[in-house]
């Protein structure tokens, strides 16, 4: 919850300079993505929204590829085709995030309707569900 906070400092104080476009911070959250995170296995699928990078960094997401996507380098995992801070990582199952509060809901339920799917067709999988 530290390093959240203290990479929304250097992150906000960016934005404030003119480096970045556009920030949001995540003060008083903080504790609610740790502890939601914290329950969630790595294959769960998470459909954040813009004030929930505490999901990612839970899940290993580094400093360096926050910093990466929000001045949308080389390195940045979507090579600068999203804004800052809508961050989305493959490897981590976290979604991109999307701007507009509430899509996530119903993108959430159609993967979900598709792994209960996915399940229903491969019988190994169906306890999982």
């Amino acid at each position: 919850m530290i390093r959240l906070r203290k990479m929304d400092t250097i992150l906000h104080n960016a934005q404030r300079q003119g480096r970045i476009s556009f920030y949001m911070t995540h003060h008083g959250e903080e504790a609610i993505h740790m502890g939601s995170a914290s329950a969630l296995s790595s294959q769960d699928v998470i459909f954040a929204q813009y004030r929930e990078a505490g999901l990612l960094m839970w899940r290993g997401f580094t400093l360096e590829q926050f910093c990466n996507q929000c001045f949308s380098n080389d390195h940045d995992l979507g090579k600068g085709r999203q804004m800052p801070i809508h961050y989305g990582c493959r490897a981590l199952n976290y979604q991109t995030v999307s701007s507009p509060l509430g899509t996530q809901i119903t993108q959430a339920v159609g993967a979900a309707y598709k792994f209960k799917l996915d399940a229903m067709n491969n019988k190994e999988k169906e306890a999982a569900i």
